[in-house]
């Protein structure tokens, strides 16, 4: 008796070749198996990605009394004392998802790619005459977004992009890279499936280095797309990148979500002249006083997109894309 039901105990069990954890489910460990080939595979696909802004910047003195109004009419121009150009770069983190003939399609975040229209700052506003006078005025020329390892190709056209959702599908057509480009090769997977303590690896570029990094996920409370957080630690330049998991056993990986951001939180405070050498750390300062800030890296707290909200970003804007000559069915799951 005692031998039959030990038979049953063991006959239930399902054993795979990662550790043993259930059929179709996420792997909660760090994979018992050697998984550096696919990784490898992986960081192929990864790439990074600069957005370049270039603004015209009318800047205007403050008894110039420029308003909304000169804004709108366009006679703010002859008012302008001075009139700078310069580039704002944004960079982060994208995939290639699709490659079809000489057409390739990369997975990013929204606001990577999104810079605003126009910039305006004020004067502040006295006491004795609340109106408000623009100080200076901005506006944007154009914008490009590169790729590097694809810089050839030249800047990359946005196809679609939600940036309430933070999600993006970046498009070129290019013949150099036909050979030796792959796509992402993994399909794609499902955010809702994660549960507490589901293994998953993070790609992406902080401060412009190619990275793999690991961490575990948290699912959050309402969950309708499968929203989860994950506890690595990112810096800067992850958003864009990919989260994958393993499903079943080494080597089915699965693309469950995207990094969408790393929480951090500015602090002010006080510093001496940065023109005055201050030497000698035991006297007193008494020079002028200025105001620094600083971005604390919260880390371990990061937001994503679940992988369900990416699928229907893409059904949202499939026809466009297919329009466009650009077919992602087959990444996405579409029969």
């Amino acid at each position: 008796m005692i031998f039959l039901f030990f038979s049953a105990c063991v006959g239930k069990k399902k054993i795979i070749n990662d550790g043993g954890f259930q059929h179709g489910s996420y792997s909660s460990k760090f994979p018992s198996a050697e998984v550096s080939g696919e990784l490898e595979r992986i960081t192929n696909t990864v790439k990074k990605i600069y957005s370049v802004s270039s603004y015209t910047t009318y800047q205007f003195r403050r008894d110039s009394k420029i308003t909304g109004y000169q804004l709108a009419n366009g006679s703010y121009k002859k008012a302008a004392w001075g009139i700078l150009s310069t580039n704002e770069t944004v960079s982060g983190t994208a995939t290639v998802i699709a490659h079809s003939g000489s057409r390739f399609a990369l997975l990013t975040c929204a606001h990577i790619i999104s810079s605003p229209d126009t910039l305006i700052t004020w004067f502040e506003a006295p006491a004795e005459n609340p109106v408000k006078y623009i100080q200076s005025f901005s506006v944007k020329e154009k914008q490009e977004n590169w790729v590097r390892d694809l810089s050839p190709c030249g800047p990359f056209t946005v196809l679609a992009s939600d940036i309430k959702e933070d999600i993006a599908i970046l498009g070129k057509k290019c013949e150099g890279f036909t050979d030796t480009l792959e796509a992402f090769p993994y399909p794609a997977g499902h955010a809702r499936a994660l549960g507490w303590g589901s293994f998953v690896y993070v790609f992406g570029f902080p401060f412009g280095n190619q990275m793999i990094t690991s961490g575990i996920v948290s699912p959050v409370q309402k969950r309708s797309k499968g929203e989860f957080s994950v506890d690595a630690l990112l810096n800067k330049g992850f958003s864009g990148g990919i989260i994958i998991a393993l499903r079943n056993g080494v080597p089915d990986f699965e693309l469950v979500g995207m990094v969408k951001s790393v929480n951090s939180s500015r602090e002010e405070f006080l510093k001496p002249n940065p023109e005055r050498n201050v030497s000698l750390d035991w006297l007193p300062y008494g020079g002028e006083i200025f105001v620094g800030k600083s971005e604390l890296v919260q880390y371990g707290l990061n937001a994503t997109v679940p992988m369900e909200a990416i699928v229907d970003f893409y059904k949202r804007n499939r026809v466009m894309l297919m329009n466009n000559g650009f077919n992602l069915d087959h990444f996405f799951g579409i029969p």
